[in-house]
């Protein structure tokens, strides 16, 4: 993964979390340090959310008017459907069936994710 989406995603400020949230940004923050794409896209979607669910977090103080304008509604509903191909096969998936590039295309749906996520939590202003 690139060194930028990397970096900040190591500046997440996580004070605001629920415990639930807290523990899948561990686990996002150490998968794209090690460089692993379908790990790193699956747990963007689940903060996603995490974030939108758990009463110990944003979703215990915020409006759901907050939710309903935060991040890209289309990045947010590829991320969904990309997570949902990674985990429930239903037929053929891009990076997953053995092209010689895969490994580059799933790179770039890491990064794609991890900038969706951070772009919806910005805009819930719970990331900085």
């Amino acid at each position: 993964l690139g060194a930028t989406v990397v970096k900040r995603l190591s500046r997440l400020d996580k004070r605001d979390f629920g415990p639930h949230a807290m523990v899948v940004v561990d686990e996002l923050q150490e998968a794209a340090r090690a460089g692993l794409p379908v790990t790193c896209i699956v747990l963007a979607q689940t903060l996603v959310d995490v974030i939108a669910n758990e009463q110990a977090g944003p979703a215990g103080y915020l409006d759901g008017m907050a939710f309903a304008y935060a991040g890209n509604k289309a990045a947010l509903s590829w991320l969904r459907r990309r997570r949902n191909l990674l985990l429930h096969h239903e037929g053929p998936s891009d990076g997953l069936m053995g092209e010689a590039p895969a490994a580059d295309w799933l790179m770039r749906d890491a990064e794609k994710a991890i900038t969706t996520l951070l772009d919806y939590l910005e805009d819930l202003d719970v990331s900085s």
